[in-house]
């Protein structure tokens, strides 16, 4: 029986698994003490890591994906949580952000910088970012000069999807 490499990299990454909620939960303990921090998180999809930094933060939080079923989803989420007067969906895309510069203590990525490249996100997130903000990203990416071919091809196809307006 051949194993499906894309299957065997996110095994560990299911929406709903604790040890990705670990790694929310541990990037935000390394931020300075934030009192009450807007947030946003790009790419939210259904939102588990989302909710995760409403209940550590205990601030105001977006989730921004453009699928909005993943939202609804989410939006599902927040009312069972009773967390709707401080998490908040928005359909947009990251590539073309529309809110308001310096508006927020803290910009969240977890999987999802990929879509318009490191060194894009970085440049077009920092005017949403207030002076003294953070951004916290977690990516996956191969660090060798040849990764197998699978995932190169579900990459460029993800790429190409979002680009095409999801």
């Amino acid at each position: 029986m051949t194993k499906n490499i894309l299957e065997e990299i996110y095994q560990d990454l299911q929406r709903e698994n604790p040890p990705r909620l670990e790694f929310t939960r541990r990037a935000f303990e390394l931020l300075q003490q934030l009192d009450a921090p807007r947030i946003l998180d790009i790419g939210c999809g259904q939102g588990e890591p989302t909710l995760e930094l409403a209940r550590l933060s205990k601030g105001e939080i977006i989730g921004m994906d453009t699928n909005q079923g993943d939202l609804d989803e989410l939006t599902r989420k927040i009312e069972k949580s009773g967390l709707s007067d401080r998490v908040h969906v928005v359909n947009g895309s990251m590539l073309d952000i529309k809110l308001p510069d310096e508006s927020f203590d803290v910009i969240w990525s977890e999987g999802s910088i990929q879509f318009i490249g490191f060194e894009k996100g970085l440049e077009e997130w920092r005017r949403l970012l207030k002076p003294s903000g953070f951004l916290v990203i977690h990516e996956m990416t191969w660090l060798r000069p040849d990764p197998p071919g699978e995932i190169v091809d579900r990459w460029q196809r993800r790429l190409s999807w979002y680009k095409d307006g999801g």
